[in-house]
Order: structure tokens, then C-alpha cells, then sequence
């Protein structure tokens, strides 16, 4: 499907979406768990598959060629998107999990007994666990900052756990289970001044979404988030790191492409980015990814950030029709709504909603120790992207009106 010149028709970008022609009845409200594949993703992955399949980074043929100069191409292309300071920066992983899990794995041997790390209890497991199970095998202190009443991160609270021996504070850009936009760049701040050496590591896989992406404004060590997130498919994702930083990193894989020159003796490992790339990568999927992101360059930024916020008021001011529904965080939310409706079980809700053909997420958000702390079961979360509108909402509303008639 080709684009318009160089805009999109923002009222008509569910048909840049087939998933919506083939679930025309569906009012598809769960885009925090994942985002429909654009047209011009699903484009790229056929074509490579069609017309162009081969490695990259290997042999020399024309057609393997064409698709590392391609490959690379994306790759600087994600650089300039989210104005990095060179395409040494992106590194590809299969997704925000992968790029947690190494970062933890690739910085665990400049930590010594007795450091520390901080985190949130509003993180997605993807970036709790992995540096609760780190600080567990190494005997760091894990520190966790708390939460202010609308579920930020309390600063003067974080500002009193960072000491010389803080190596790492891992937050995320939006959380997960809420949809709260966190103060990280204030965060990154007070961290620098109070310790600077302190690594910040910024999970923006709910942000990448939503928002105009700076990494240099973020100014964060390292920022990663996941393809299907942000409408380019699943298996892909991205690992931002200063080039300093990562050039620290030790490998966390080992095999094919990341090496430079290896003996019986010894192996020495290849240059930024190659050297956290072992093996065939997702080519297909880093294709898609490059269509995507010049699928949203060609969107008009401004119109449909400020469609979205509008859509998240217009939710937040629809949800007062429902009786007896509380939500968990009212200020500063991107692209999501978490709330719970008294005497009934969040997963009760999902299973009449989706008899309505209404799809949306209830649960604990792989963020159990937010659930645990304010003594909730889980919630439904309601997430939206640019191809919802009002309509959706609506429909949302009628179905939660009709929830008294099932008792």
C-alpha cells in the first residue's frame, strides 16, 4: 500500500493495518502488549523472502551485497531517528528482554560485591528480574525507589538512595502496567550529579510508541525497546548504548560475525556494533523495521501525538460513566489506562469484554511487585495506538455499562 505523498490521512490509519481488514468487528484496545504490523513492515519481510533472501555480512554475491548494504542502511537510519551519534550505536537484539539481559549479563564483571542497583517496582519483569537475579548471583544490593501516590518516582526519594557504590539505575520511560510517564531525565540528572558514574539504563518499549524519541536528551547510557511495540512485528528490537559504554561491554553471545580473528588459543572480537551480533541475524525483521520507521516519518508527528493524548482524556473522562470504577493513575499517562471496577475480578471483565469483540489486558503486567505493593489482584488495562479513535472508546464504554446485566 503505497503512501500518500508525504503525509498519512490520520483519520484513516487502521487501513495501513490489514489485521483491522481481516477483524473488521474487533475493537482492538491491547497495544501495550503489542501494536498491529504496518502494511509497509508486512511489504518489507515479503519482498525479502520473495525476491532477495540471503545472509548478510558474509558472502559475496550480488544479492547478499545488496542486502548488507541494506541491513546496514536501517541501521543508520534508526541512528538518525532517534539522534544517536552514530550507527555504532544500534545494536540489534531480538527484542527489550534480550537487550535487558544483556546489558546485565556484558556489565556484570565491572561490579564487585556489595554495589549497588536501583530500580522501580513499576518496571515490567524484563527490567526487574534480570537485575534482581544479577544483584542475587553477585551479591549487589538491589534498591528500590519508591512510588509517589499517582505512581511516579519519588526524587527526593531516589536522590537518598544513590551513594558512590550506585552502578546502575534501570527505569522505565513509561510504565508498563499504568501507562505513567516517569521523570527519567530528571532521574538521569540527579543520578549524574550525585554519582557519575552511575549507568542509566532507560526501557522505552512503552514510549517508543508515543513519543518523539531523543537519545541525546534522554541522555541515558543505554535505551532499548522492542520492534512489535511500535507496528514493525515481533523478533526485532533495539539496544541503544553510548559508544563509551558499549565499547566496556564484554560479548554476550558468541559464534558467527562478532569475532575478528580466532585461534585454538584465543579470540578477539569484532568492532561496535558487530560484536553483540553473533550469528544470522532477523534480516527480515530489520527490514520491517526500516520500512516502519519511515512509515511513521511520513506521519504527521505532531497531529497524531496530540490525537492520542486527546483520545487518553476523552477515555479518562468516559470511565466516570462507569459505577464503581477506580483507576490507578489519573496524571501524565501515555498511551494507557489501568483501572479496576469494585466486585469484580479484572479477568472476569476481559472474558465478557472479548464476547463483545473487545480486546484489552487485565492481569499484573509482568509488574508483580506493583500489584503486591498496592494490594491489587492485577488490573484491566486499556492501551491505544494510533489507529484507535473515540468510536473504539465508545464501544469500550457501552460494553462496561453492560457489565450488570451478567451478574
Amino acid at each position: 500500500m503505497a503512501l500518500q505523498n508525504d503525509k498519512i490521512n490520520t483519520a484513516n490509519l487502521k487501513s495501513f493495518f490489514p489485521f483491522f481488514k481481516h477483524n473488521p468487528d474487533l475493537t482492538y484496545l491491547d497495544n501495550a502488549a503489542t501494536t498491529q504490523i504496518c502494511q509497509p513492515a508486512l511489504t518489507a519481510i515479503n519482498e525479502y523472502y520473495c525476491r532477495s533472501h540471503s545472509n548478510v555480512h558474509r558472502s559475496s554475491h550480488t544479492t547478499a551485497k545488496a542486502n548488507t548494504n541494506q541491513f546496514e542502511q536501517v541501521r543508520q537510519k534508526l541512528a538518525h531517528w532517534l539522534n544517536a551519534d552514530s550507527s555504532k550505536e544500534i545494536i540489534w537484539t531480538k527484542g527489550a528482554t534480550e537487550a535487558a539481559n544483556l546489558l546485565a549479563y556484558s556489565l556484570s564483571n565491572q561490579f564487585s560485591s556489595g554495589d549497588e542497583v536501583i530500580t522501580s517496582i513499576t518496571e515490567h519483569h524484563a527490567n526487574f528480574v534480570t537485575w534482581q537475579q544479577m544483584c542475587i548471583k553477585l551479591n549487589l544490593k538491589l534498591k528500590i525507589v519508591r512510588l509517589t501516590d499517582d505512581l511516579k518516582i519519588d526524587l527526593t526519594h531516589l536522590e537518598s538512595l544513590i551513594t558512590p557504590k550506585t552502578k546502575v539505575l534501570a527505569l522505565a520511560h513509561v510504565a508498563n502496567a499504568t501507562g505513567v510517564k516517569q521523570p527519567i531525565e530528571e532521574a538521569i540528572s540527579i543520578a549524574r550529579e550525585i554519582n557519575p558514574e552511575t549507568l542509566c539504563v532507560i526501557d522505552g518499549s512503552q514510549a517508543v510508541c508515543h513519543l518523539n524519541l531523543d537519545v541525546k536528551q534522554i541522555d541515558a547510557d543505554f535505551y532499548f525497546f522492542s520492534g512489535h511495540k511500535m507496528f514493525a512485528g515481533t523478533g526485532i528490537g533495539v539496544l541503544y548504548g553510548k559508544q563509551i559504554r558499549l565499547e566496556q561491554l564484554n560479548p554476550f553471545h558468541f559464534g558467527g560475525e562478532m569475532v575478528n580473528q580466532v585461534s585454538v588459543e584465543a579470540t578477539s572480537f569484532n568492532q561496535l556494533p558487530y560484536k553483540f551480533e553473533a550469528g544470522t541475524p532477523n534480516i527480515a525483521a530489520v527490514f520491517a523495521l526500516g520500512a516502519t520507521v519511515d512509515f511513521l516519518s511520513e506521519i504527521q508527528t505532531d497531529t497524531v501525538r496530540q490525537r492520542e493524548s486527546q483520545l487518553i482524556d476523552y477515555l479518562l473522562h468516559q470511565l466516570q460513566q462507569v459505577p464503581n470504577l477506580s483507576i490507578l493513575a489519573k496524571h501524565d499517562l501515555v498511551g494507557a489506562v489501568s483501572f479496576n471496577i469494585s466486585n469484580w475480578h479484572p479477568s472476569d471483565v476481559s472474558e465478557i469484554l472479548s464476547q463483545m469483540n473487545i480486546a484489552l489486558r487485565v492481569g499484573k503486567h509482568c509488574a508483580m511487585p506493583l500489584f503486591n505493593e498496592i494490594n491489587q489482584d492485577g488490573s484491566v488495562r486499556v492501551s491505544i495506538s494510533l489507529y484507535n479513535d473515540k468510536q473504539d472508546i465508545d464501544k469500550l464504554i457501552a460494553a462496561l455499562l453492560d457489565l450488570e446485566n451478567f451478574l
